[in-house]
């Protein structure tokens, strides 16, 4: 199915002309918007719309939108609920398309929810492109278009970070505490209910940006996760990185985003799919996110990172022990330094010093700065180094300290300058930065950190990003029929579709009699598996419809006892035979290969050891059907699948080709089918030779039937 195209929000970050309706003298949020245009420089009109003034903070007004002069593209909706709709009627009987709603009130209570739908309705029949309701607003600071109710803290200077946030409050929790430490922006945009412009229509925008490198997103649900990916594509392919923080990775989370917006959040599994299938990089937590976009901004333009490791140095024992375990939590490799490192390195420490990776300096680089100096320089020649990290105490200095903390920053800034790897100042407490430290990293381009583990996860994130290329956009895969019509396909007809599908299946025979299935056991020839069929029965073990091992001279017996069974334990289910199926031979590990459709992310498979394994093992990860080979890889390198394909404990290495293979083309399958609610291959059987299907289960949507 194709995408429906990104929506043009041009009206909205780049108006040639603003109307504010609502904003008064007395204050209130039109008039933040006014004050926020006025502070940041907009250079087209701004005219306000209130019949009560003819001027507004020195700014004409008109008595109603009707009466706006030509050249206005974006209208700011300042009003209550109850009068906003008509407002937005008449900026489309204007001729005006851009429109943004401050207020909320359009999707709670039942008046709420029908406002909501008269605005939908409006923005569906006149093409409108709206941001919100419910939102602060936009902010292109390039541009100098501050049409923003929210307070902006001072200073706010050009850069090269766009932020797209389902959420006002959270995106100044973001840069508050860190555009004093470099954060620059050159976009801050609040999406509220989205009913028109999504975050997918903004990403796609500054993915197109001249001046942003780097996209931050926080959402609580995508309503379009298909565009969402492309937007990340997009970006991903002009070498922006975007960054995304999601609520709802838990049950109450999804219902608080439900209430909040109005969007329904998926599964964790599915969402963080879809983004490493679209090259995004996901974060945890606010402060994550916060540190990784300082990070990823301030490295913006420069080579990526020439090897993967991190140095870690400090001049505190305690801080290099904490960052080794943190390192180990959050997966950053910090490797032992080469022999000429270690040497330099213990050449320049003093005696009682260990030469390890975290590096503690000791306290002796407090007396004498060239320990410290000579450390960092050596640190940053290692081959396996990619980035030097120095973790330091950045507050306000006491008296008598100003000199020692001011001293470490200039010695970071003076092989930061030295070096052609990235050098990071990690900052181990919060509160202000001083001055004097400020000062050394920001003339030497050092990125400040807040943080040790929030440091090492943007670390990880920035030294990782050139490997998450994000798959290419997949062909549309063409419909197919189901193999039966009915809601679930299981036994014979899921087989079937197998096949057509190119998936080895074990050899099986449909039959009606238990003379029929003797005769197809000796056909088959070996030990078998006896399954009853029937659309009827979900569990066929629980009601005596399975047996193993069959041998073929007592087939017919056990086939009749089957029967038998069944028609005790379930007297009234229709019964359309007997399925007789060869047992694997050697040794096999099985493996469950899965669809499910998440309410927001749609169809995804995973891959897992199947079995007695699957519930031991734990969660495993998923992607967005149809798949990609490099997906299923990291499907497998993602669980135990790895390590038991190659060979656990002294096992035989297995066909992981053919896994790959099989789940390829099971995924397409599952893409290709319509109205598909769930799908799965359990077990399928991987040999050191080729796999074999040996049941699979096909629901369609609203049927909760499941076997």
């Amino acid at each position: 199915m194709a995408l429906t195209p990104f929506r043009n929000v041009r009206s909205l970050v780049a108006p040639r002309g603003i109307a504010v309706v609502g904003a008064s003298p007395r204050g209130n949020r039109g008039s933040r918007v006014l004050e926020n245009l006025a502070r940041f420089g907009y250079a087209g009109p701004v005219v306000v719309v209130n019949p009560g003034y003819s001027e507004v903070l020195g700014r004409p007004a008109v008595p109603s939108v009707r009466e706006l002069p030509d050249g206005i593209d974006l209208v700011v909706v300042a009003v209550a609920a109850d009068r906003a709709v008509d407002v937005v009627r008449e900026a489309a009987e204007r001729g005006i398309r851009g429109v943004l709603v401050i207020g909320s009130g359009f999707g709670e209570g039942e008046h709420g929810r029908e406002r909501g739908a008269a605005l939908a309705e409006l923005v569906a029949k006149h093409d409108l492109v709206l941001c919100g309701p419910n939102c602060y607003g936009v902010l292109d600071v390039a541009g100098a278009v501050a049409a923003y109710s929210g307070r902006i803290i001072d200073p706010l200077e050009p850069g090269n970070v766009a932020l797209v946030m389902q959420s006002g409050a959270l995106t100044h929790a973001v840069t508050d505490s860190a555009i004093g430490r470099g954060l620059r922006l050159s976009a801050m945009v609040t999406t509220g209910n989205e009913l028109s412009a999504t975050v997918s229509d903004y990403v796609a925008w500054y993915a197109e940006d001249e001046v942003t490198e780097v996209i931050g997103v926080f959402v609580e649900g995508l309503r379009d996760a298909d565009r969402f990916a492309a937007a990340c594509r997009r970006a991903r392919e002009r070498g922006k990185a975007v960054v995304v923080l999601a609520a709802g990775r838990s049950e109450t989370g999804r219902r608080a985003a439900l209430a909040h917006t109005g969007a329904i959040a998926g599964a964790a599994a599915a969402l963080d799919g879809l983004l490493a299938s679209a090259g995004a990089t996901r974060v945890d937590d606010l402060d994550e996110l916060r540190e990784t976009l300082l990070l990823f901004s301030a490295l913006a333009g420069r080579p990526g990172p020439s090897a993967p490791g991190v140095a870690a140095l400090s001049i505190s024992g305690g801080a290099c022990g904490l960052t080794a375990d943190m390192a180990d939590q959050v997966g950053v490799a910090l490797p032992g330094f080469a022999p000429e490192t270690s040497r330099t390195l213990g050449a320049g420490l003093p005696d009682f010093a260990a030469v390890n990776n975290p590096l503690d300096v000791t306290g002796a680089a407090a007396e004498d700065p060239s320990i410290l100096a000579g450390a960092l320089r050596a640190a940053a020649h290692d081959p396996a180094v990619g980035v030097v990290v120095f973790a330091m105490n950045v507050g306000l200095a006491g008296p008598g300290q100003e000199d020692f903390y001011r001293g470490q920053a200039r010695l970071l800034a003076e092989a930061a300058r030295s070096s052609t790897k990235p050098v990071v100042l990690v900052a181990m407490t919060g509160g202000a930065l001083d001055p004097g430290i400020a000062e050394a990293t920001r003339a030497a381009s050092v990125p400040v950190l807040l943080g040790i583990r929030p440091a090492l996860s943007a670390l990880r994130s920035w030294l990782t990003w050139p490997a998450r290329a994000g798959r290419p956009s997949e062909q549309p895969v063409p419909a197919r029929d189901w193999p039966a019509p009915t809601s679930v396909a299981a036994g014979a007809d899921a087989l079937a579709a197998l096949e057509d599908a190119g998936i080895p299946v074990a050899p099986y025979r449909l039959v009606a009699t238990p003379a029929a299935a003797a005769a197809a056991a000796h056909e088959l020839g070996g030990p078998v598996v006896l399954k009853i069929e029937s659309p009827d029965i979900a569990h066929k073990t629980e009601v005596g419809g399975v047996r193993l091992r069959v041998d073929p001279v007592c087939a017919e017996a056990e086939a009749a006892a089957l029967l038998a069974a069944v028609a005790r334990a379930e007297p009234d289910a229709r019964i359309d035979g007997i399925l007789v199926q060869a047992m694997a031979d050697g040794e096999r590990l099985e493996c469950l290969v899965g669809v499910t459709a998440d309410p927001q992310v749609g169809r995804c498979l995973s891959i897992a050891p199947g079995g007695v394994l699957a519930e031991l093992l734990g969660p495993v990860g998923s992607r967005p059907v149809p798949v990609s080979a490099a997906e299923v890889e990291e499907l497998i390198d993602g669980s135990a699948l790895g390590l038991l394909l190659a060979g656990y404990r002294g096992g035989p290495a297995l066909d992981r080709a053919a896994l790959v293979d099989a789940a390829l083309r099971f995924s397409r399958l599952a893409a290709a089918l319509p109205d598909l609610a769930a799908a799965e291959m359990n077990p399928l059987l991987v040999g050191e030779r080729g796999v074999l299907a040996v049941d699979c289960l096909l629901i369609r949507e609203g049927d909760a039937t499941s076997a």
